[in-house]
């Protein structure tokens, strides 16, 4: 259970008795304050953090990014090269995922050439579901496509699941690949849900009554989305 009137007091105390706000103290009392929804107390914690490293550079993009201020996460981002640190592979998966959610195709498409280009990161299977994701989000699904074909590992679940939302919500696939599908979970009923829907997007009857037939065969049932309020 989250206490931010708790936190508030150590705050308080660390303020009174004088301690440096060194980067592990900083990250730990910034990182608390977003995760209780105090994302303006969060960023004068960073801004009076002295010696800030890539570890608490991230976290911040990474705060930043999960309330939605996406173009703050790109700032941020720049602002730490400016500053001589070398971005990693998680920062890079932060500020893709930032690009993604923000709708920025050519900052994203930059950054990810960055990475592999000036930094020699290898993407792994995150950094290429975010580009996937940026693409789909955007309707680029045939370059989303391409990515996917041509990423060196197998594509994950996530990825998948991403790459058929976006075909269903623009109304537009290149083809849809039975290879591709079938690297889906096979026991996950929301994954059946999803590609019925995708075929009767493009008026593929049969195929999407084969999917919802497979799928109460096997006894599978999509799990209903659910939300939690707290007052």
């Amino acid at each position: 259970m989250l206490d931010v009137r708790a936190g508030q007091s150590i705050h308080s105390y660390l303020i009174m008795s004088h301690m440096d706000m060194d980067v592990a103290l900083g990250t730990a009392l910034f990182d608390m304050y977003a995760k209780c929804g105090k994302i303006n107390e969060a960023v004068v914690v960073f801004n009076s953090m002295d010696g800030k490293n890539l570890q608490s550079f991230t976290v911040m993009m990474s705060v930043l990014a999960d309330h939605g201020r996406h173009k703050d996460v790109i700032s941020l981002f720049n602002h730490m090269e400016d500053m001589g640190l070398q971005p990693d592979s998680l920062a890079f998966a932060v500020i893709l995922s930032a690009c993604s959610h923000a709708g920025l195709v050519c900052e994203g498409r930059r950054y990810f050439d960055r990475m592999v280009r000036m930094y020699g990161i290898k993407p792994s299977v995150e950094h290429y579901g975010c580009m996937v994701d940026l693409l789909g989000r955007s309707g680029l699904i045939e370059e989303a496509y391409d990515i996917i074909k041509g990423m060196p590992m197998e594509p994950n679940g996530v990825i998948l699941r991403s790459f058929l939302a976006a075909c269903r919500n623009h109304g537009w696939i290149p083809s849809l690949d039975t290879d591709l599908l079938s690297k889906l979970e096979s026991e996950l009923g929301a994954n059946y849900v999803l590609t019925a829907n995708v075929f009767s997007t493009f008026a593929s009857w049969k195929d999407a009554n084969n999917i919802r037939l497979a799928m109460k065969q096997k006894g599978l049932e999509k799990i209903p989305g659910c939300s939690w309020v707290e007052v």
